[in-house]
């Protein structure tokens, strides 16, 4: 919503007025029409320019109320005056899909309100005594028209624009009288623990400079440094001094999300007052078994406004709103849990979601970053993942098998849009075809091939047509409303088609094709989207090195800060391996099996305990599994599979004790692969088995191309940087604690390499490399000895 504000001046539009000051009664219906804005938009030109001479259109108001406490602006712009009638006449041109005769008869509150607003804002700026108001309705595709027209004296319409006003006004007072009681206590806060940690105190100074001066930092932390709390202490310290309106704390996992609200909780232990509310995803949150969220049904939804107001009362009660709250008001008040949190939003300084409520284009708050009024500051956690986030979030795939799928089931309902996709498949089929004439097995384009482009264009627009204008739930509609989603999210995302993009399409099992939009550098994209933020932070254990994330991310518009902080731990409680003697590279690594397996039983054997053996795939990890087994050396070997469901993967870690013995068999850069902490004796090792190089496929093949065409390294962008990071992250595992010991085995040749080698964070200069198994034992029993633990 657009709400601005400049020392005790604050704006607001007439339309965001009344939205946030009338209850609205139900949620809007799930769907919306695509091209009811243009509709709208051809409906008021066409009305304006049929208008007599003295019809004087887009008129522009603004009016002033003064609290005392503040001022509030509000402004607006009128679809029209007749200025030659007495009294003269305002009208508000709306657009809609019933006949017109239907709404004009008993119109919205919310189009009365917006046009009563204009009628007392030309009155008191012209000192008028009454002004007739209109309505005018336009049903789209018919030009049936209908209007509601009444008088009203300025004092009636006084009465009502007071009465918005007060209510905005009591909420803003409210809000100032928070902000004063927040700040008095952010100003008494001191950091919640006994000492910052080594470099925490560094990374907390550098953190509020950045903020204050409106700038982005990124910064590598490693694991021990307590980035959380040393990035939201000054983030909290700038927000008291008025530098942010408020902040963001992003991340993609929920034990990030976990660890940040109990940061935030040990800061109010120490007297700190904050208003922070955890987002949850819809499809997590929600109440309703049924996948299909139906607004016009769901108990949830109907009336949901007149029961915010009801559970206002309940919620100035709170100043944490995780997930158990939200879901414990909700269903109090029959409320959608999901609108609930971002309605809370509104009244929080600090909002800890996932990325895509801020960067998404298909899902982000357009209440917070549409209108560009706020002071708003991004901590953004786990930063190494950002740009594979953002590369999925700006690309889009449609397959030819739900096209078919689709046609099938609105074939005989909806013959004329089964004929579009028919039309959608002959072009998908065309691109399989040119997939099988092509040597790399898939088709690629630096354009996105019209023809197809233009079929669902079509498709979409009949679509929007049929959709908007059959509402009742059935099967069709449902399923019809499914494929056009996907459809839609394919045709916005062609809005950002440009030279950091491609199109491509390959094949699917034996009849199905895939075509893609496919985002190879998110960095122009990116650069833009930071801008919603005053500042950013950027931050992870394995934001390293900063050069190549600041590339991947950042064109040359933005200049970041950096900073690269040690570990906090002692050197001498860590130990890194190099076994150079092995190869895992996909063709050779079969000759390696057996040595591999004999080398895992080796470091199982030096102690006993709780290792983690990495692998770069399910069947590799399998094989040497099998054959670990086979030694009976570790009574308890867990392995991961595929798609492990949330209670399975953490089902696996609990068997990780400080008195057991297991061999965690896992794939690099899955589930385990990062954010999981097992502490002291219940993780003392990992086996990292290859430098975790992502398979060949096209789409990394698309990115190496792209980056060698930039003249830079194709390969280490696309293939060895992220193939590290999921080793660093495997890496990271060990050692959690500074009273932890532990060590850590690097088994491939290319780990020896300069180029590798080079990619060693600061904590792994000490690392040793040892001439094959029995040596790596030899030194690894040395290891334990030296720390009295064998």
């Amino acid at each position: 919503m657009s709400i601005l504000e400049t020392k005790n001046i604050h704006k607001i539009s007439v339309r965001d007025l009344i939205e946030i000051c009338l209850p609205r009664g139900d949620l809007g219906g799930g769907y919306v029409s695509r091209t009811r804005a243009l509709d709208g938009i051809r409906e008021h030109t066409r009305i304006q320019g049929q208008r007599p001479p003295s019809y004087e259109k887009e008129v522009p108001v603004s009016a002033r109320v003064n609290s005392g406490r503040c001022e509030l602006e509000i402004f607006g712009r009128v679809d029209g005056i007749f200025e030659s009638e007495d009294p003269i006449r305002i009208e508000e041109i709306k657009t809609c899909r019933c006949p017109a005769g239907q709404l004009a008869a008993d119109p919205s509150p919310l189009h009365m309100a917006q046009v009563k607003c204009y009628g007392h804002m030309i009155a008191e700026e012209r000192g008028l005594d009454a002004v007739c108001l209109q309505l005018t309705y336009i049903r789209v595709g018919t030009r049936d028209a209908a209007e509601n027209r009444a008088s009203y004296t300025a004092e009636e319409l006084k009465v009502f624009f007071d009465g918005l006003t007060a209510v905005y006004l009591q909420m803003l007072s409210d809000r100032m009288d928070w902000e004063r009681v927040r700040n008095e206590s952010i100003r008494e806060t001191a950091f919640p623990y006994k000492d910052f940690r080594k470099s925490q105190r560094l990374l907390a100074e550098s953190v509020y400079k950045v903020i204050k001066h409106e700038k982005i930092l990124f910064a590598r932390a490693p694991t021990g440094t307590g980035k959380t709390i040393a990035t939201l202490f000054p983030a909290i310290k700038s927000l008291g001094l008025g530098q942010v309106d408020k902040l963001f704390y992003l991340t993609a996992k929920t034990v990030g999300r976990t660890v940040a609200l109990k940061a935030v909780e040990d800061l109010k232990t120490a007297g700190l007052k904050l208003k922070t509310v955890v987002l949850t995803a819809k499809q997590k949150i929600c109440f309703m078994s049924d996948e299909s969220c139906d607004m016009e049904a769901c108990p949830y939804a109907l009336g949901y406004y007149a029961k915010l107001s009801d559970a206002m009362g309940d919620i100035r009660l709170y100043h944490t709103f995780d997930r158990d709250r939200v879901e414990l008001l909700a269903k109090k008040y029959a409320l959608c849990p999901f609108e609930l949190s971002l309605d809370i939003s509104l009244f929080c300084d600090l909002i800890i979601c996932d990325l895509n409520y801020c960067f998404d284009p298909r899902v982000y708050l357009k209440r917070y970053f549409d209108s560009g009024g706020q002071k708003i500051s991004f901590l953004i956690d786990e930063a190494h993942n950002l740009h594979d986030r953002l590369r999925s979030m700006y690309s889009a795939s449609l397959l030819k098998s739900e096209v078919l799928k689709t046609q099938q089931l609105i074939r005989e309902a909806i013959p004329g849009l089964s004929k579009s996709l028919v039309a959608v498949n002959k072009q998908m089929a065309k691109i399989r075809q040119e997939c099988h004439g092509n040597r790399m097995g898939y088709f690629q384009s630096e354009q996105i091939p019209e023809d197809l482009f233009s079929e669902l264009r079509t498709f979409a627009g009949k679509a929007d047509l049929w959709l908007d204008s059959h509402r009742e739930e059935t099967d069709i509609r449902s399923g019809l409303l499914d494929f056009y989603f996907q459809v839609n999210a394919f045709l916005i995302i062609s809005g950002y088609f440009d030279s950091n993009y491609t199109f491509y399409g390959e094949p699917v099992g034996e009849n199905d094709c895939a075509v893609r939009l496919f985002c190879l550098d998110p960095s122009p994209i990116f650069s833009d989207l930071i801008c919603r933020g005053r500042s950013a932070i950027l931050f992870s254990a394995t934001l390293f090195p900063i050069d190549f994330h600041r590339e991947m991310l950042f064109n040359d518009s933005i200049q970041p800060y950096s900073i690269v902080l040690p570990s906090p731990f002692p050197k001498e409680n860590f130990r890194l391996f190099l076994h150079p003697g092995i190869e895992t590279r996909y063709r050779t690594r079969h000759l390696y099996y057996r040595r591999i397996a004999e080398l895992i039983c080796g470091v199982l054997s030096a102690r006993k305990g709780n290792y983690l053996i990495c692998f770069p795939s399910y069947a590799f990890l399998n094989t040497v599994a099998d054959l670990v087994k086979e030694s009976d050396l570790y009574s308890t070997i867990q392995a991961q599979y595929p798609n492990m469901t949330e209670p399975d993967r953490q089902a696996f870690l609990d068997e990780f004790t400080p008195d057991s013995q297991i061999a965690g068999f896992v794939v690099m850069g899955g589930i385990f692969g990062e954010g999981i902490d097992l502490t002291g004796n219940r993780l003392i090792g990992a086996v990292i088995i290859g430098p975790g190089v992502p398979q060949v496929c096209p789409e990394r093949d698309l990115i190496k191309r792209y980056y060698d065409h930039e003249d830079q390294n194709g390969f280490f962008n696309s293939y060895q940087m992220p193939g590290f990071n999921r080793v660093m992250q495997a890496a990271g595992r060990v050692i959690r604690t500074d009273t932890d010991t532990g060590v850590v085995v690097l088994v491939d040749e290319r780990f020896n390499r300069p180029d590798y080698r080079n990619l060693f964070p600061l904590e792994w200069e000490d690392f040793c490399v040892v001439d094959d198994t029995p040596d790596l034992t030899s030194r690894l029993d040395d290891f334990w000895q030296e720390k009295g633990l064998i």
